[in-house]
């Protein structure tokens, strides 16, 4: 798989990319978004690229495009496996670029890759983040950018005109807390379930969860909070996208099995599940 960047997309008055411009019109939204995630080149890169275009289909309004990594380390079985897949059939970053400006292209929704600092750090954040760029991705969610690192990438991807949402870590003191929400751009991810790997089934504290979201939109009132991580069921994203704050929620663990176990169209049927439940005609975000 070779990608070939050709400098396109266009770069709005504010030096935005229209994408991240699209992804923030829906987070702003009246309505919680779901956004489907999947690990570039699994099960291979044209089945990925078919998975993700059925869950733009099926009711996701966000795609998230995990970049293959050797150590998921923040992933639970199934992730880690779909990475593992990938790894194995030599797909990396230019699999993730030619993924993200396919499905970009092709569904007209906001894409956003998730990559571990290692990827960032091998292929470098300037080079990295004006690829994503040209390709039509929205942003980069780096789970594990360095302290001394975080000004740095998040001026790079500003420069390229993509968000560079940041995770905001339970555990963290008030003073690390405080500097991730006020740094985060365009989204900060708000783990559901506390201290979890990403396939995490036994259950949201959604009182513990209402209470985080509290603490990271008075660290930042106008930047959106998303939520993942443990929202293993429908009626799971259900409740926690009706806590105050939180603009949407990212599934992936459950994706990846039913694509694993029943290839896309038992996938898609999921996400249109997850969506029906996340987002019926009657929901509004608060």
């Amino acid at each position: 798989m070779t990608y070939s960047a050709d400098g396109g997309g266009t770069v709005s008055q504010a030096g935005i990319r229209p994408s991240a411009n699209l992804m923030a019109d829906y987070l702003a939204g009246a309505r919680p978004v779901l956004g489907a995630y999947s690990v570039a080149g699994f099960p291979d890169y044209h089945g990925g690229v078919e998975a993700l275009m059925a869950y733009a289909g099926s009711g996701a309004a966000m795609l998230e495009i995990g970049a293959p990594a050797v150590d998921p380390w923040l992933d639970g079985a199934d992730i880690t496996a779909a990475h593992r897949c990938a790894i194995r059939a030599g797909h990396g970053m230019d699999t993730t670029l030619a993924t993200v400006q396919q499905v970009s292209a092709l569904t007209g929704k906001p894409v956003v890759v998730m990559s571990y600092w290692a990827t960032v750090r091998s292929y470098g954040a300037e080079r990295m983040t004006h690829a994503l760029a040209s390709a039509g991705a929205a942003g980069c969610l780096v789970p594990d950018v360095p302290a001394g690192r975080v000004e740095a990438w998040e001026a790079a991807a500003a420069d390229a005109g993509i968000s560079a949402p940041l995770l905001a870590n339970r555990e963290a003191s008030p003073a690390e807390l405080m500097a991730t929400c006020h740094t985060a751009t365009g989204f900060v991810y708000a783990p559901a379930a506390a201290g979890q790997r990403t396939g995490y089934s036994e259950g949201i504290d959604v009182d513990s969860l209402a209470s985080f979201v509290a603490l990271v939109r008075r660290a930042a009132p106008v930047t959106p909070v998303v939520t993942g991580i443990g929202v293993s069921t429908p009626a799971l994203a259900s409740a926690v996208v009706r806590q105050p704050g939180v603009a949407g929620v990212v599934v992936g663990s459950p994706l990846i099995r039913a694509l694993s176990e029943g290839g896309v169209s038992k996938a898609a049927r999921l996400v249109g599940e997850f969506a029906a439940a996340v987002a019926p005609s009657a929901v509004v975000k608060r």
